[in-house]
Formats: structure tokens, C-alpha cells, sequence
């Protein structure tokens, strides 16, 4: 197993540091694809417009595999692939009750990225600091506000305590176990040098 992540993590370095841009592109495609598969493993929750779904998965392997920038585009793709009715999960909700953490995405995306372009550590405590701060606070405080401005929009504005209930708190133990989970391979393959 170890020699998996260190080769992983050889390919990973060479990716982000000497890989062509035309490379780039396709992995960034590639990993829109990811997205847009993970988002279609979704549950619906029935007090709340936004359902549980896996995307953040593939979010986040983005981000480790292509470093901010292209893991950023690669979120861009998907966002563009649904908006223009391309088969996604945001299709027919691009403009929605999902668009704020569509964002957040991309956001996690970057930051994460970036992370992990400098970073090899084998602290998981700091990796897990860094993802719960890229998954949990950018997506929700993203989602959240998108989730605001969306039922603003229908006439049908939530309060404070709403956008919490149906934007964040049904989706803390799910994110959080996903969170750990994330780490626990981010650090595996970051320490794998």
C-alpha cells in the first residue's frame, strides 16, 4: 500500500510542478466528470432543498491531484457543463437552492489546492484542520448564503435560524465523517514523499 501512495504521490508532484497544460486540461475535465458522477449519489432530505450527496469526494481528490488552480477549472467545467444543460446534477438548478455551494466548491477547490501543492506533512491534525476549513466552513458558509439569496428569490425568505437548519446542521455529521475520512487519505499520501 505504501508504495501505491508514494507512487500516487510521484505522480501527483509531477502533475502539479512539470505536466504540460494540455494534460492539465484533460485531468481537469476528467475530474469535472468525477464530480459530476459522485453529485448523481445523492439523498433528499424532505425539510430542506439541498440534498446529501458525494461530490465533496471528488472535489477534494481534485484538489490533491491538480493543485489549486486546475482543481479550480476543473469545478469551473462542471458548473459550466450543467449550466448549459449538459447531463449533471445541477442542470436544472444551476441558478438554485445548490448555487452557493457550487461556489463553495470551486472555493474548496482552491484552497485546498493550494495547500496541498506545498505542503507533504505528515500531521494529520493539520491536514484535518485545512480540509474541515476548505469542506465544512467554505461550502457551507457558501451554501448558506446561496441558500439565503435563493429564497429571497421565491418570495419566500428564510430567516437565520432556517438557512442553519436546512443549509448546514442536516449536513455537519455527514461532512464531518467525510472530512475525516479525506484526511486521514490526504495525509497517507502526503507523507508518502
Amino acid at each position: 500500500m505504501t508504495n501505491i501512495l508514494r507512487k500516487y504521490n510521484d505522480s501527483r508532484v509531477y502533475i502539479i510542478n512539470e505536466a504540460g497544460v494540455m494534460s492539465k486540461i484533460i485531468l481537469a475535465f476528467l475530474f469535472a466528470i468525477a464530480i459530476a458522477v459522485t453529485s448523481q449519489i445523492k439523498i433528499y432530505l424532505a425539510f430542506t432543498p439541498v440534498p446529501i450527496n458525494l461530490a465533496t469526494f471528488a472535489v477534494c481528490a481534485s484538489a490533491l491531484t491538480l493543485g489549486g488552480f486546475w482543481s479550480f477549472i476543473s469545478v469551473t467545467i462542471f458548473i459550466l457543463a450543467g449550466t448549459i444543460g449538459l447531463p449533471s446534477t445541477i442542470a436544472p438548478h444551476a441558478f438554485g437552492a445548490t448555487t452557493g455551494y457550487l461556489t463553495g466548491y470551486a472555493l474548496c477547490a482552491l484552497v485546498l489546492g493550494k495547500y496541498t501543492e506545498k505542503n507533504n506533512t505528515n500531521n494529520m491534525i493539520k491536514a484535518s484542520i485545512v480540509l474541515f476549513i476548505s469542506q465544512i466552513v467554505i461550502i457551507h458558509i457558501c451554501g448558506m448564503i446561496g441558500l439565503y439569496i435563493w429564497s429571497l428569490s421565491i418570495g419566500s425568505p428564510y430567516t437565520f435560524v432556517e438557512v442553519i437548519m436546512k443549509g448546514s446542521l442536516p449536513f455537519l455529521i455527514g461532512d464531518s465523517i467525510k472530512a475525516i475520512v479525506l484526511s486521514s487519505i490526504m495525509t497517507a499520501i502526503l507523507k508518502n514523499k
